[in-house]
């Protein structure tokens, strides 16, 4: 039940045009990935519910209050996650924080 009330909330908040989601990973790699951050939004588990918010834009805030812009760009993995492409690169203060992904 408690499942089922998450993704209607997650689903009515997207109606409103803004979800927050939680910075999982920045995305690693030989070369290095510094933009990229892998988000998993709280209620979305599938691909088919994580694929309605690409395209969205994403705002992290600081606690300072400076803000760094990106956007969704793709799905990653099978569970729901999503590729956030930011701007500049993020500061290690940013993982485990929240993102607000805002819909066009």
């Amino acid at each position: 039940m408690l499942k089922n009330s998450l993704i209607n909330a997650v689903f009515v908040s997207m109606q409103a045009r803004s979800v927050r989601a939680r910075i999982y990973s920045i995305r690693r790699g030989s070369i290095g990935y510094a933009r990229d951050a892998i988000v998993i939004v709280p209620g979305v588990e599938t691909i088919m519910d994580a694929a309605k918010l690409v395209g969205a834009k994403a705002v992290w805030r600081s606690r300072t209050g400076a803000e760094i812009i990106g956007s969704v760009l793709k799905v990653w993995g099978k569970h729901g996650q999503l590729l956030v492409r930011f701007r500049r690169g993020l500061p290690g203060q940013a993982l485990g924080d929240y993102v607000d992904l805002i819909m066009k």
